[in-house]
């Protein structure tokens, strides 16, 4: 058996992993388009700071390819595959043949369309999504730099984290009316706004960038506002899209993302997806979106492992959920945020600290937490289970909840995981 795998990230590493450990003897090959091996993406702003050495950035090492027999082919762009001849074209001619096939291709940013922005020729735009891209921006920058940074969503912020104490300033630039408006409230990310502009993070928003000066360097930004601001480094933040079109130029179902089942398989026999190229359907709403996180697409390359060797594993369930601090503001938020006619919010909060709580039909289907997320765990799995609050031994609403908050016995499933007596 020949298994094929496009990308070197949390899914495909994932895949590959349960792939051998269920198959010893078939063939495994990886295909990245990165120069570097498996990196914890996750890490490239912690790497930005000199929190985190290059030598602890890789999650996964040369021996852990060569002890399970992984052929890894790195800086190879893959530009085709023939679903007929079950083969992958890639760059300078290589074929390569496949009985099973993973499409783990991840996403690249989105860059918006701004009056004379162009990425491959002002050498100080960059965008922050990978290692290199970390490297490159660190390389970049010096203690006089002025960094304007396009995009007030987790990249963003994680950028101009990192690059705190080691440029002059940095200013984030949202059209929204608050920052991570997409998995934040607006008192929540008032909070988190403060806290950041407390350690020197300047904030302009409901504006946005609408032309860059300057030809081999980007030197001003004007924005929508008709503000101008000079900038010696420029990050654009705004977002990220799935990589579907390999899939798409195949046939291959795709619409926001790939289309796959809860076995990852897409719409062409022996082709699995799975990560952030993929769309999952979001158990709290039950659409079919691009839930584009680290943990998802970790359960997703295992479960495509799984089925790719014959053991068939259905994907966990998946919902939104982000846990991340800001210089040293832990926050987590997960589910739905937003407000709705049947949907109850309760919000508990003190200075840099909220607890809010989004139930809707006697079940929790979101929260946010700021500085006080020690029972994180235990609002997650009453998300995850679809827990009746009203089956619950009080209110999750009056003070602050533990484990007693479940009947008896199934606190003891809980501590224990099995039924029965202690």
């Amino acid at each position: 058996m020949k298994y094929l795998i496009i990308g070197n990230s949390a899914a495909g590493v994932n895949a590959a992993d349960v792939i051998r450990a269920n198959d010893k003897k078939g063939s495994i090959t990886i295909i990245s388009n990165e120069e570097l091996g498996a990196y914890g993406r996750p890490l490239i702003s912690y790497y930005l700071s000199g929190k985190v050495k290059p030598e602890r950035m890789y999650y996964r090492s040369e021996d852990f390819y060569k002890s399970r027999n992984i052929e890894v082919l790195l800086n190879t762009e893959v530009e085709e595959v023939d679903v007929k001849k079950k083969e992958v074209l890639a760059a300078g001619g290589k074929k390569l043949s496949y009985d099973k096939l993973l499409i783990a291709t991840g996403s690249s940013p989105f860059i918006p369309p701004v009056k004379n922005l162009d990425l491959s020729k002002q050498e100080n735009v960059f965008t922050f999504l990978t290692y290199k891209d970390s490297i490159k921006l660190k390389k970049k920058i010096t203690v006089k730099s002025k960094v304007v940074i396009a995009g007030a969503g987790l990249i963003g912020l994680k950028a101009a984290e990192g690059l705190f104490g080691q440029v002059a300033s940095i200013t984030v630039i949202d059209l929204a009316d608050r920052i991570m408006a997409s998995v934040l409230d607006k008192t929540s990310a008032d909070i988190i706004q403060g806290h950041m502009e407390q350690n020197g993070i300047d904030f302009k928003l409901q504006t946005r960038i609408c032309e860059v000066h300057g030809e081999r360097n980007a030197s001003r930004v004007v924005l929508s506002n008709g503000e101008t601001l000079d900038c010696d480094i420029l990050i654009m933040a705004v977002g990220v899209r799935p990589n579907i079109n390999l899939a798409k130029e195949a046939g291959i179902k795709t619409v926001k993302g790939i289309i796959v089942n809860e076995y990852m398989r897409t719409s062409v026999k022996d082709i699995y997806a799975a990560g952030d190229c993929v769309e999952s359907v979001d158990m709290l709403s039950n659409e079919s979106k691009v839930l584009a996180l680290w943990p998802n697409a970790s359960n997703q390359g295992e479960t495509a492992g799984f089925n790719m060797t014959g053991t068939e594993v259905k994907a966990p369930a998946a919902f939104a959920m982000n846990a991340i601090s800001f210089f040293g503001l832990q926050l987590i938020s997960a589910g739905v945020i937003g407000s709705s006619k049947t949907n109850e919010i309760v919000t508990a909060s003190a200075e840099n600290k909220l607890r809010r709580l989004n139930i809707s039909n006697d079940k929790l289907v979101g929260f946010v937490l700021i500085n006080c997320n020690l029972r994180a765990g235990i609002y997650t799995a009453l998300i995850n289970d679809r827990t009746k609050l009203s089956t619950l031994e009080y209110d999750i609403t009056s003070k602050d909840i533990g484990l007693d908050v479940y009947p008896k016995e199934e606190r003891i499933k809980k501590i224990w995981n099995h039924k029965g007596g202690c």
